[in-house]
């Protein structure tokens, strides 16, 4: 009787190729690391990443500049958000315009998720700056235009 043996599960050995598929992945969108590897059943999971991260050099620095191009897209999201009024007003039962508060404040809280992360993986960027000086990306090439 020959036994077959099948590989089940999700990967766990780190492979460079594997690993810029991920850091890629996460640098071309918003989503988290969770719902990335859901959607990608031929990752490791979350856990496996994690530990890569914390005992890998090379995959920590390509992650970390992964995340920092993922926040580029929080913040152009940002101004997605913040620009779409699209929704914002409906009409009552008599026809009159009335604002959609919970859609206001479900795109607030979307906006504040979204600066939270952008101060906290990048913070020397879009981090609390003291009062009076500019909390820009680009502080330096705007110094010509003064």
């Amino acid at each position: 009787m020959t036994k077959i043996t099948s590989k089940r599960g999700r990967p766990t050995e780190y492979t460079s190729e594997l690993a810029t598929e991920i850091c890629d992945a996460i640098a071309a969108n918003s989503k988290g690391v969770k719902k990335l590897c859901a959607e990608n059943p031929h990752w490791p999971n979350k856990d496996t990443i994690f530990t890569w991260i914390k005992n890998n050099d090379e995959f920590s620095d390509q992650y970390a500049r992964a995340k920092q191009c993922q926040v580029e897209l929080l913040i152009d999201e940002l101004l997605e958000i913040a620009d779409d009024s699209s929704q914002d007003i409906l009409f009552n039962e008599e026809g009159k315009e009335v604002y959609d508060n919970e859609r206001v404040a479900r795109s607030r809280l979307r906006i504040d998720t979204r600066k939270w992360l952008a101060c906290k993986l990048v913070p020397r960027v879009y981090g609390v700056k003291p009062e009076g000086t500019a909390n820009l990306h680009h502080e330096d090439s705007l110094k010509h235009l003064m």
